[in-house]
């Protein structure tokens, strides 16, 4: 007997996956020794490799720690409540399975279960007849399911179309016969929700209702000359906004537009800009205070004096001109970054902050005029100087709107009489020239309703499709909606049965019979497994890739060399078949591997088969199953 199993290990997961593959290569090395073939070489050859690759077979990894949990372990306690049914329930709970005493037709049975439950499986021996002898007792459905090799088609792909063949509908079945409109000729939920929602606004219960149909009438020129003072409108009021910052602005606004302090606001326009520039003239120079008060002649005084000095008078300390000593009384009051003012320089520092402070004596008076808050900061009066520019801008662009408003139509019911309304009918032309009027946009509708409605005949329109014309010309954006969501759910639903049918081809390529058996609806019954007959020489030459087959069924177990136990690399699962009347003999064989492996056998000499624990103890935890052989 065979004394091998995978060393535990308790470093890390690199380290311990490295330790299991070496483990595992040493028992490859084991089971290949006992034969000297040339099929036994090349499928050790094959095994390594993919164990070197990272590709550990299942088979063999259960295998190898089924013998190394059952050494020294003993006999666990039998549940026959735990016992599964058949062959089919006991390859759910376990991967080790031994048939003692099946014969052909047991076997054939057997196989058919499994391909019923969908398994795909090897079925190897060591001559032809014995392949055929069973392939010949399996039950018609089977017999449609069984390859005398693997498809060609990849795993993953056969795998695939089992999943497709699985889930398929009819009415998924019924999409070969539709035509689906291409994505792109789909018009968006967002544009068909706006364009119902303008044909569900209608007809405003007010005077600006009447905007779009006042446009809809107009030239394109004359048209795109209205939606630009619109625009022009919407930026200069909106350049006020928020109403809460600037009330005042709203109000001045308000009483230009009805020409109330027109007058007074020009002038402390023309006032905060001269005022504005000038302090910023000066913000550069010394300070200017003023000690004590100034003759109201003071700027008058000092301009006379900038003459005299300008023209060549000189400033004395003696023999004072007239100018001078009229000037030097004046000069006295100030003071330049704490000094008096001498220098011609200095006079004109002082006679431009007599000009600010003359100019904002007029902002303060036109303030209190027009009824608005006076500036008593320099950011206050910086704001008050933005504010006047933007309300003339706002002014002049609400006078322009009156203007083209009063002239749309002959008899143009409309007006702009204060600021609101200016907003009001401002929004009704821009919304217009972004989305149209209720009819135009009931015309777009009924455009895309036909546009899509021809991207598919009559005869292959499929329902969502049909749903989603019949939503447009509802004008209903939540059924199109849901519409929409029922298109794309019938293009995966084409996707997949054209990607179906064209497995299904490349199957048929190679596995005609099997492809038509899982094609054929009525066949669903014998499930979408299949039995591949494969010598066992042929089958250890080329070790198939991983995935290929679930189930590899040995038939003569009792007389193959444990050798041949290399089979696991096949599939995850194995199952040893011992003919009526075979016996294990001495030698190590399959069977005896099995049997200290603690493997599960289902007896066939009953009726209702019996199972028995091959070794004489087994893993902990796990009963000692009892199944029909069927």
């Amino acid at each position: 007997m065979l004394d091998v199993g995978p060393a535990s290990t308790d470093g890390p997961s690199s380290a311990g996956q490295r330790a299991e593959a070496a483990d595992l290569a040493v028992f490859v090395d084991r089971l290949a020794s006992a034969g000297s073939d040339d099929s036994t070489r090349t499928a050790r050859t094959q095994v390594r490799r993919s164990i070197g690759e990272g590709n550990t077979p299942p088979g063999l990894r259960k295998l190898a720690e089924a013998l190394a949990a059952a050494v020294g372990e003993p006999p666990s306690q039998r549940r026959p409540a735990d016992e599964p049914r058949s062959v089919v329930a006991a390859m759910q709970s376990r991967n080790l399975v031994v048939l003692e005493d099946f014969g052909p037709a047991d076997v054939g049975q057997a196989v058919a279960a499994l391909v019923a439950d969908g398994r795909r499986v090897l079925v190897t021996a060591a001559t032809g007849p014995e392949l055929a002898t069973i392939r010949a007792a399996l039950p018609a459905g089977a017999a449609r399911r069984a390859l005398d090799q693997l498809p060609s088609m990849p795993p993953a792909g056969l795998r695939e179309l089992r999943r497709l063949v699985a889930t398929s509908t009819p009415d998924r079945r019924a999409r070969r016969e539709q035509q689906l409109p291409p994505p792109a000729r789909v018009p968006t939920v967002a544009d068909v929700s706006a364009l119902c929602e303008q044909v569900h606004r209608g007809v405003a219960p007010n005077s600006h209702g009447l905007v779009p149909g006042l446009l809809a009438e107009l030239d394109p020129d004359r048209l795109a000359a209205v939606v630009s003072v619109a625009r022009c409108v919407d930026r200069a009021l909106g350049a006020l906004r928020p109403r809460e910052d600037r009330p005042w602005a709203w109000a001045l606004l308000a009483d230009l537009v009805y020409s109330r302090h027109r007058a007074v606001f020009e002038r402390m326009l023309a006032d905060t800009a001269q005022a504005a520039e000038a302090l910023a003239d000066a913000a550069p120079g010394p300070p200017v205070e003023i000690v004590a008060p100034l003759p109201g002649d003071a700027a008058d005084i000092l301009i006379r004096y900038v003459e005299y000095l300008e023209g060549g008078g000189r400033a004395r300390a003696y023999f004072r001109s007239s100018i001078q000593r009229e000037a030097l009384p004046v000069l006295r009051r100030v003071r330049i970054d704490g000094r008096v003012p001498e220098s011609l320089d200095d006079v004109y520092i002082v006679l431009r902050h007599l000009e600010i402070g003359e100019r904002l004596a007029r902002v303060e008076l036109g303030c209190t005029e027009a009824g608005i808050p006076v500036p008593r900061t320099p950011e206050e009066f910086a704001d008050l100087t933005d504010g006047l520019v933007k309300i003339a801008a706002g002014a002049r662009m609400v006078g322009a709107l009156k203007h083209d408003v009063l002239f749309l139509h002959p008899n143009s019911p409309l007006s702009v009489p204060d600021v609101g309304a200016a907003e009001q009918i401002t929004a009704a032309i821009l919304e217009y020239a972004e989305r149209g009027s209720a009819p135009e946009a009931a015309a777009r509708l009924d455009k895309l309703a036909d546009e899509l409605a021809m991207q598919a005949s009559v005869q292959a329109t499929a329902p969502e499709h049909a749903a989603a014309v019949a939503a447009l010309r509802a004008r209903d954006a939540d059924a199109y909606e849901a519409a929409v969501d029922g298109i794309e759910a019938a293009r995966r639903q084409l996707l997949d049965e054209q990607r179906r049918l064209a497995l299904l081809d490349q199957l048929r390529a190679d596995a005609p019979e099997l492809a038509k058996a899982w094609e054929r609806l009525e066949d669903a019954a014998a499930g979408l497994g299949m039995a591949c007959f494969l010598p066992i020489d042929k089958l250890l030459d080329a070790v198939p890739p991983p995935d290929s087959a679930d189930v590899v069924v040995v038939l003569g177990a009792a007389r193959l060399g444990v050798e041949r136990l290399l089979l696991a690399a096949a599939a995850p699962r194995l199952i040893g078949v011992v003919g009526p009347g075979e016996r294990v003999n001495g030698a190590p064989t399959v069977v005896s591997v099995l049997q200290k492996a603690a493997a599960l056998v289902i007896r066939g000499t009953a009726p209702a088969g019996r199972v028995v624990q091959l070794a004489p103890g087994a893993r902990p935890g796990v009963p000692s199953p009892r199944a029909n052989a069927g």
